[in-house]
C-alpha cells in the first residue's frame, strides 16, 4: 500500500472523528445541568429566551404592597415536571449520541477496509476516490452531529419554555385568591436578600405546581 496514501487516510481520519468524539462526550449530563442553570434564572412570566416577557414593566407606585417570594432553587429541586424533563432531555441525549456511535462506528468499518486495500496497482483516479470517500464519510458525521446538536437545542428551549409557562400559570390561578401585587422570584447567593421569611411562599408553590401537574398528567392519562 502506498504509504503516503495511508498517511493522509489516517490524518484526515483522525481530524474528523476527533471532533465528533469532543461533542458525543460533551452530551454526557449535560441536558440536567443546563436545565438546572437556565432555571436558576427563570422568573414568573418569562420563556425560555429572557427577551420575550409576557408581562410588561409597571412603573406606578403602590402604596402599602402585598409583597411574596418564593425559592427558585426549591422549585428546581421539588416540582416533579423539572425532575421529569430533565430526565426525559437527558434520555434523548443519551439516544442522539447513540445515534452518532453508531453512524461513526459505521463509517470506522468502512474506514478500516480502505486503508486495507493494496493500493500498490491503484491508478491515481483510484486513489483519489478512495480518499474522497473518506471525506465524504467525516462530511456524514459532521452533519449528523450538527442536526443532533440543533435537534437537542431545539428540545432544551421547548422544555423550558413549558416549565415557565406552568410556573406562570400556577401563579396567575394562586393569586387570584392570594391578592400580591408582586410575586418574586428568589434564588439563593441571589440579589435580592430577604429581611421578612413570612413572606416565603415556596411550600405554598411547590405543592400548587406539583398538585397541578399530577392532575394534569392523570387526565392525559384518562383521555388516552
Amino acid at each position: 500500500m502506498s504509504k503516503r496514501f495511508l498517511l493522509l487516510l489516517l490524518v484526515v481520519w483522525n481530524f474528523l472523528l476527533t471532533g465528533a468524539i469532543i461533542w458525543s462526550l460533551g452530551r454526557q449530563r449535560v441536558p440536567e445541568k443546563i436545565l438546572k442553570e437556565k432555571l436558576k434564572g427563570l422568573e414568573p412570566g418569562e420563556t425560555a429566551d429572557a427577551g420575550d416577557s409576557l408581562v410588561r414593566p409597571d412603573t406606578t407606585p403602590i402604596p402599602e404592597a402585598r409583597i411574596a417570594y418564593f425559592m427558585m432553587d426549591s422549585v428546581q429541586k421539588n416540582y416533579e415536571l423539572v425532575q421529569e424533563s430533565a430526565a426525559r432531555v437527558r434520555s434523548e441525549g443519551q439516544r442522539m449520541e447513540g445515534n452518532l456511535q453508531r453512524e461513526m462506528q459505521k463509517a470506522q468499518a468502512r474506514y478500516n477496509e480502505l486503508v486495507a486495500k493494496d493500493h500498490t496497482y491503484s491508478t491515481q483516479a483510484e486513489l483519489k476516490a478512495d480518499q474522497q470517500e473518506v471525506e465524504q464519510l467525516g462530511g456524514k458525521i459532521q452533519q449528523l452531529q450538527a442536526d443532533l446538536q440543533e435537534q437537542f437545542d431545539h428540545l432544551q428551549a421547548r422544555t423550558l419554555t413549558e416549565i415557565a409557562s406552568r410556573i406562570q400559570e400556577f401563579l396567575e390561578e394562586y393569586n387570584k385568591t392570594a391578592g400580591f401585587d408582586y410575586i418574586f422570584s428568589i434564588q439563593e447567593a441571589g440579589q435580592i436578600w430577604v429581611g421578612n421569611k413570612g413572606l416565603d411562599i415556596t411550600p405554598a408553590v411547590v405543592k400548587g405546581l406539583n398538585d397541578q401537574h399530577r392532575a394534569r398528567k392523570a387526565a392525559n392519562k384518562a383521555a388516552k
